[in-house]
């Protein structure tokens, strides 16, 4: 007993140790597999947003290349000053810049300086401005087509600039450039609270979706690149860079990290992805916010505890019941002895007078019949008490279950307009709301059944009486597939009794059925409602083995247990009886011709209707 109790602490610890550890390997793998989620989405996002990059820019890739093929242009860079011909040039540029829907084009000669363009009727006309210290001049002045991101010296307008040389025989005379403004693609990036960065080679943040990253280095520019940036102007008077804000960064692949991102004075944790674009010397860059990892974990964990407490709950119970059954055998061996110590007594005084012996025989007999009913009351009291417990402890798990679900309920439903959710993910949570909102009402009928009656009797509706019972049992109904009839025309009738009571009664001969259709391979009740005048009948029937002839006289007495397996405790029908009783009613069974058992309940009709109509 001592050894019993000194490892019950060590015992409990063991398995309040293995719980934790299980919902921390749980809450883990929650945590990776969001996290994966995040992954292929951002991954998937970034190729798109890759390919509308490029095929913004492919459209004007060739533009430039086209435009330095035509006469005009090398007869003008030969021609300089003759004005009739810029005036044809200038025109041509501004026609096939509005054709394209490009930003700006123009033409530079040898040396940098701009000698038409398309907005040369314009106040920002670049007619006259040199831009030989542009990277884009350089590389088409080496006879190549040239790449440059930065901002307009002219109009101090973000662009990307493409250029081509035009060349006379072998020589380059002069560059033909196109200036292309990206912020449509900007604008066209989704607002859904991700944030998605364009940067240029040397890392500096170019483009993005939210204004207070932009104009940021990935990585602290060294010295060199920052003269680099001044001396080609590349981002106007803009010197500074400032880092993005990326801190306690942890590298998951080749493409992906998880950092802080502090923006504004707050820090919060968000997945880092990266993909280069070799082809243009960019990187697209996409922070997706991992709040959805902790949401998911705590969803998991929830979820997690709730599954613990039940099962914690069905140990409780087993454990009660299994004290209770010891108990029992207890007391019946207890009796065992006691009734043969009687017996030796008898036997010892068997040679005392006739009287007296017979005197002893009446009170041996007197005193079996009242240890019969002391069993019978014995057993009566233990079924009570653990109906009674039962009883308390479904009323406490609904009582604690109530809020979590209905709380449950209430998130699925405010998370359903949270931003960024697909019509599948919508489906997902209303599929959740509908499910919470059965828990919902199941928990309430559970309720009001676990309540105690107060034995009143009235006017009760025999439609909300039936449904409750069939909803108590519906989970078992389902999993036995069976098939249930209710044959009820008038769904307003009422019959005199007890709502709580007639619901219990209702219950077991539900049950009864329940068990006598287990092997049916068509399992079908059939519950049927008949006005007769001042009495009504309901009669519950299955199409089960039916009910011994040998049990049918003892059905209904306690602890009378009949071979088709009906009605296990031996207590069931018993308490029916005595509330049909109570009810004004009667309660009788029999076996049907077409096989199967039929139990019918006659109660007092009640021509009542409420006040209301």
């Amino acid at each position: 007993m001592n050894r019993s109790r000194l490892l019950r602490p060590l015992l409990w610890l063991i398995v309040v140790a293995t719980a934790m550890t299980a919902l921390a390997l749980l809450a883990n793998w929650s945590a990776k597999s969001e996290i994966k989620r995040l992954r292929d989405l951002g991954q998937n996002r970034l190729d798109v947003y890759a390919g509308s990059l490029r095929n913004a820019i492919e459209r004007y890739d060739a533009l430039p290349v086209v435009l330095s093929t035509h006469p005009d242009i090398a007869a003008l860079l030969r021609n300089p000053d003759d004005p009739a011909l810029r005036d044809r040039i200038n025109r041509y540029l501004a026609l096939s810049n509005n054709d394209t829907r490009s930003t700006v084009l123009y033409l530079l000669d040898a040396q940098g300086m701009t000698v038409a363009a398309s907005n040369w009727d314009t106040p920002q006309s670049y007619i006259g401005k040199n831009y030989a210290f542009r990277p884009y001049f350089l590389q088409a002045k080496e006879g190549r087509a040239g790449r440059f991101y930065g901002v307009g010296f002219t109009t101090h307008q973000p662009g990307y600039f493409l250029s081509y040389p035009v060349r006379d025989a072998d020589k380059v005379v002069g560059v033909v450039v196109a200036k292309i403004n990206l912020d449509a693609i900007e604008r066209d990036w989704p607002n859904n609270g991700e944030r998605i960065l364009l940067a240029d080679s040397n890392g500096v943040v170019f483009l993005s979706t939210d204004p207070a990253l932009k104009w940021r280095a990935l990585a602290p520019l060294p010295d060199e690149m920052l003269r680099y940036i001044e001396d080609t102007r590349q981002y106007g008077d803009r010197g500074t860079f400032a880092p993005l804000g990326l801190a306690g960064r942890e590298r998951l692949d080749a493409g992906t990290e998880r950092a802080e991102l502090e923006v504004g004075g707050k820090s919060r944790p968000v997945l880092v992805q990266r993909l280069v674009l070799n082809d243009l010397g960019w990187q697209v860059v996409v922070l997706n916010d991992l709040a959805p990892v902790r949401l998911a974990v705590r969803d998991t964990l929830v979820v997690a505890i709730f599954a613990l407490l039940a099962v914690a709950s069905l140990l409780l119970y087993w454990h009660q019941s299994r004290r209770r059954m010891l108990d029992r055998m207890n007391a019946s061996i207890e009796l065992r002895r006691t009734q043969i110590a009687l017996e030796r007594e008898v036997a010892v005084r068997g040679g005392e007078l006739a009287d007296t012996q017979q005197r002893l025989q009446r009170e041996a007999a007197e005193r079996q019949r009242l240890e019969a009913s002391l069993r019978v009351a014995h057993d009566k009291l233990l079924h009570a008490g653990k109906l009674a417990v039962l009883g308390q402890m479904t009323s406490a798990v609904i009582r604690e279950l109530s809020q979590p679900v209905a709380a449950m309920r209430t998130l699925a439903h405010s998370l359903r307009d949270v931003p960024g959710l697909d019509d599948g993910e919508r489906r997902q949570l209303d599929g959740v709301g509908e499910q919470t909102g059965r828990l919902v009402t199941l928990v309430t009928r559970l309720g009001a059944y676990a309540r105690r009656s107060d034995d009143r009797v009235g006017p009760v509706l025999l439609d909300g009486a039936i449904g409750n019972a069939v909803a108590l049992l519906e989970a078992q109904i389902r999993q036995l597939q069976v098939r249930l009839d209710v044959d009820q025309p008038d769904r307003m009738l009422r019959v005199s009794g007890n709502l709580a009571r007639l619901e219990q009664l209702l219950v077991n001969l539900l049950r009864n059925a329940l068990d006598a259709v287990r092997t049916s391979p068509q399992p079908v009740i059939r519950i049927a409602v008949l006005r007769a005048g001042p009495r009504v009948q309901i009669t519950v029937c299955d199409n089960g083995p039916g009910i011994a002839e040998a049990a049918l006289p003892v059905l209904f007495e306690p602890f009378a247990v009949p071979d088709s397996g009906r009605d296990r405790l031996g207590l069931g029908l018993m308490t029916a009886q005595a509330i049909a009783s109570d009810c004004g009613g009667r309660l009788s069974a029999a076996n049907r011709p077409e096989g199967g058992a039929s139990f019918m309940l006659e109660l007092s009709a009640v021509d009542w209707r409420p006040a209301n109509g």
